[in-house]
């Protein structure tokens, strides 16, 4: 087989898979799409149609729309924004004193950091629970903000280190060598270069915690204090579950994520392949 048609059926093969796979990702959301605008009858009507005879805009207005749904999408906002600040903030300063020190255990230190990101979520909810009762912060967000950075932490380390790691030693040499404290070394010339790794962990934090269910449903029992994941599940009552509301909601609650990616694509992608050099 000559090359030149090889290489087009290889070609060719490539596209079909990623074609493949784009439709599989696709297909749940078309059809919530699809049902976010069907009444009761249609969405479970036999056979299923993907265009609904009549168009029912209500379900967004219950759904999307509705006092409580906006509720749940600022309290979701809050939690990310404290927990960006707090993870990142601490992750950033810890990434920076093992890639930068020699101290003894360090490697070992490391691998206990890093083995916490192995046990499974669901295993720690009960002690959480009890912690945050004793400590009678439970139901707050600021409960749900502390264990979300404490989740985060450790692979925001691995991250963030692997991306410090790319930055010359000689630069913050020739800050020292101009009378520039350690730290200040590392805000004035470190830190505004790890702005791709920053973008990258403020991209992880915020997909993390937005697509969350069951830390933010443990810490969490009054309705104005519920995140949008757990909102979501209000929809599914005691009477049946409400289709076109919760297929509303939902398609709503995957802007903001899409739009975080598509503004800090560029970064993100740059930000986990400077982390992969040395990581």
């Amino acid at each position: 087989m000559p090359s030149a048609r090889r290489n087009r059926w290889g070609l060719i093969a490539t596209y079909a898979v990623l074609a493949l796979a784009a439709a599989f990702v696709l297909f749940p959301l078309l059809w919530a799409l699809s049902a976010s605008f069907k009444g009761p009858t249609d969405v479970l009507a036999s056979p299923p149609r993907w265009i609904p005879p009549t168009f029912d805009f209500s379900n967004y207005t219950r759904g999307l729309f509705a006092p409580k749904f906006l509720r749940y999408i600022g309290n979701s906002l809050l939690v990310v924004a404290g927990a960006l600040v707090v993870s990142v903030g601490l992750a950033v300063h810890a990434a920076y004193a093992v890639s930068r020190f020699r101290f003894r255990g360090k490697d070992a230190l490391l691998f206990i950091i890093w083995s916490t990101v192995m046990i499974p979520g669901v295993s720690i909810i009960v002690p959480l629970y009890l912690l945050a009762v004793d400590l009678k912060v439970y139901d707050t967000l600021f409960v749900v903000i502390i264990a979300y950075s404490a989740w985060l932490v450790p692979t925001l380390i691995w991250l963030l280190r692997g991306f410090i790691e790319t930055v010359p030693y000689e630069l913050e040499e020739s800050a020292l060598v101009d009378g520039c404290s350690r730290l200040k070394a590392f805000y004035v010339v470190v830190l505004p270069l790890l702005r791709p790794g920053l973008a990258a962990a403020s991209v992880l934090v915020f997909v993390t915690i937005w697509n969350d269910f069951l830390l933010a449903f443990s810490l969490t029992l009054k309705d104005e204090n519920r995140l949008l994941q757990v909102g979501l599940y209000s929809f599914v009552t005691e009477l049946g579950i409400e289709w076109g509301p919760l297929m509303a909601a939902t398609i709503g609650s995957t802007i903001p994520v899409v739009l975080a990616f598509a503004l800090l694509q560029r970064q993100f992608i740059q930000g986990l392949t400077g982390g992969a050099v040395k990581g």
